[in-house]
Order: C-alpha cells, then structure tokens, then sequence
C-alpha cells in the first residue's frame, strides 16, 4: 500500500485526509495542535509541527512514503515541498513555493518583474522605529504591517497615520516564525469582494482551474475572509 504524509489535521483539512484514504493510501498526519480531529481520521499519527522540515524529512524517510501533501495550509507548503525535493518525489519547486508563498518574496518577485504591487518595506522586530518610519516615509496612508510567513491574515494590522506602529509590529512578530516583518502600503479595492482562484497544471497544461470569490465582514473583521463562493471553473 502506498503512503502520504499530510501536512496538517485540522477541520478544514479532513477532506484531504478522507480522499485519500478513499484512493486506497495509508494516511500519515502531522500536527502539532493536540486536539486536531485529523489525527482520528488518519492510519498514524505524529504530533509534529508541520513547519519543522527536518522532523517532517525524519518522519517521511522512516515511513517511506510515496508523496507528501499540504492541504489547505500555506505555512507547510514550503516544507512539503522542500522534503518532497529531498526525496525525489512529485512536488512543484520549492524555489517556486517559496516566492508564491512568503509575502516578501512575492513583493519582490512582482517589483522586480514590473508586476504592479504596493510599496513595502521588510524589517525585522528588533529595528528601531525611527528607522522604520524613515524608510516608509514615501508610503502613503493607510498601510498595514504583517508577518511574512503566516496565512489568514493572522498578525495584519492597518494603520491610519503613526499611532499604534508599535503595537502592529508587535502583535505581526506574535505570529511570524522567520522574524521578518512587513510593512506595505494598502490598497482600497473598489469590488466588494476579493477574487481569486486555483489552476492546476500538469506536465505543462492547465487541466483544472476554479473561480471563487472570497466573502468578508466589512463591519467586524474586514481583513479575515470568512467563506468562499465558487463563480466558475473548467475540468
């Protein structure tokens, strides 16, 4: 029987570990949150953080597995991918994962390639805060702070003019792990919903791809999408 090591057992990810099982894999989780429901679904179960890469390599070579997935989590697609190129199997690039993924990265990759983007400014939690507003003193309000490496807008704070700087950069160091934080101009979207997607490429081919859109409490929690709406798609 052929194994898969997933990446993460939240609620949310189930459906990964259940389809899975369905196409006949003996089902690995990794997670570090005890109370997780993946861990009752799948075959084995390691309380392991799914962003420690040289336990998740450990854990994938002692199993053996024939593929590595990280479902519905940004944080473990980098290490998935990085261990799946360890081992030689299926995976996208982890150079590739890693700029689509950190959101330095991509603000790089876009300005560098004459992509429209905001202005930012990356820094880490020790930088004094005269230097930080000396570098963005350009940037035009309002702009957020955020960590680079965290996913559903968990640390994002907006600021309206310098009132409450340190404050945001505190509360985006609480939830980064690489200790590289950003600040970036924002931008007022005119569409009352964000659009977004997912494209799936094989062997160079865009076989599947969906349209969503993705639902927001403009009064209570503006940053945070709370659902999605599918709006189109092609298999």
């Amino acid at each position: 029987m052929k194994k898969i090591l997933l990446l993460g057992g939240s609620a949310q990810q189930l459906v990964a570990i259940k389809a899975a099982k369905e196409l006949g894999y003996y089902t690995i989780v990794c997670d570090y949150l005890p109370n997780n429901p993946g861990q009752y679904e799948a075959d084995k179960f390691y309380a392991t953080s799914t962003t420690d890469i040289e336990a998740v390599y450990e854990i994938a070579k002692e199993e053996q597995i024939n593929g590595i997935l990280a479902y519905a989590s940004d944080p473990a697609a980098l290490p998935a991918a990085i261990v799946a190129e360890k081992l030689g199997l299926p995976t996208n690039p982890a150079k590739s994962v890693e700029i689509l993924g950190l959101k330095y990265p991509w603000r790089k990759f876009l300005h560098d390639n004459g992509f429209a983007c905001p202005k930012f400014y990356p820094f880490n939690p020790q930088t004094p805060i005269d230097e930080i507003k000396n570098n963005i003193k350009n940037f035009t309000f309002p702009f957020v702070v955020k960590p680079t490496d965290s996913s559903g807008s968990k640390g994002v704070t907006r600021l309206d003019d310098w009132n409450g700087l340190e404050k945001a950069i505190s509360r985006a160091d609480e939830y980064s792990r690489n200790k590289v934080l950003l600040v970036e101009e924002f931008i007022q979207r005119g569409y009352p919903y964000v659009i977004g997607g997912d494209i799936f490429v094989w062997n160079g081919k865009i076989v599947l791809y969906g349209e969503m859109e993705c639902l927001r409490d403009m009064v209570r929690s503006p940053l945070i999408p709370i659902g999605e709406k599918k709006t189109g798609g092609h298999q």
